[in-house]
């Protein structure tokens, strides 16, 4: 096991720098704290690069558990994977006030259009708020759709924000990443997903009548919402009644809303 507990040092650095979408890009890591998150990344088939514990209590206690209980885990990285990093520094990456004195840089399995399956299915297009994308995922595991896909100039979903706001759940669905909002639709399509776009135009929610097995509910960005191309692709269009006086829902709200709807 290596050590570090110098904020000079060229590691301590470049963990430093991971969360941001534009150093995901370059180093696709992820930073996650906590043995049950990263025990539940592991099992939805991220790959470890470096595992780090605080030189605390608090991290004896997680090293001397994980060797008794992931012996496995601790023997197939190598020494220069496990790393001891003194309190302080380990605070400084840590994203929480009292931090759990273990986490990870790991590689998230990433997938594409090949990997979509015949399920419900929850289509971000062009949502550019990571809080929101986190949320979303969030509200799809709790209401058991299991196949999230992002389209377009939609944020990451693997950014620190985006991870926040889901919660863990992330590592419990397929996700599902693609630019080509139009070849991805087409995809859905082919594995007989009903597209149900959400959109002030549409039909009140508690009178759709589904048409098909599985659904795939849309929703569009922050302040634009759906394209019309997108809508025009939809097989139904429905929308959320609210008889108080606010204008309009924040985009989570709503697609968690119909979420629930649909699942009933």
């Amino acid at each position: 096991m290596r050590s570090i507990d110098s904020d000079k040092n060229n590691l301590f650095r470049k963990f430093l720098l991971q969360g941001s979408a534009r150093e995901f890009k370059k180093s696709n890591w992820i930073m996650l704290e906590g043995l049950r998150q990263i025990e539940e990344a592991l099992k939805a088939g991220a790959n470890l690069e470096y595992l780090v514990f605080s030189d605390d209590e608090k991290g004896e206690r997680v090293l001397a558990r994980m060797r008794e209980e992931s012996r496995e885990l601790i023997d197939k990285l190598d020494q220069a994977q496990l790393i001891c990093m003194g309190s302080d520094l380990f605070q400084r990456l840590s994203k929480t006030k009292t931090p759990q004195g273990v986490l990870a840089l790991l590689q998230p399995r990433r997938r594409s259009l090949r990997d979509i399956e015949q399920m419900n299915s929850l289509i971000m297009i062009d949502v550019q708020d990571p809080g929101n994308v986190g949320t979303l995922i969030r509200s799809a595991d709790a209401f058991n759709v299991r196949q999230v896909v992002l389209l377009g100039a939609s944020a990451s979903p693997w950014t620190d924000k985006s991870l926040r706001a889901a919660m863990g759940s992330i590592h419990h669905l397929k996700i599902i990443e693609e630019q080509d909002t139009d070849l991805a639709l087409a995809e859905l399509r082919k594995h007989e997903i009903e597209l149900i776009a959400l959109d002030i135009s549409g039909k009140d929610i508690r009178e759709l009548k589904r048409r098909k097995e599985y659904y795939g509910l849309l929703l569009g960005n922050e302040g634009n919402g759906l394209s019309e191309e997108a809508i025009r692709l939809s097989d139904q269009n429905i929308r959320i009644d609210m008889p108080g006086q606010a204008e309009s829902l924040n985009v989570a709200m709503a697609g968690s809303i119909a979420l629930y709807e649909l699942g009933r």
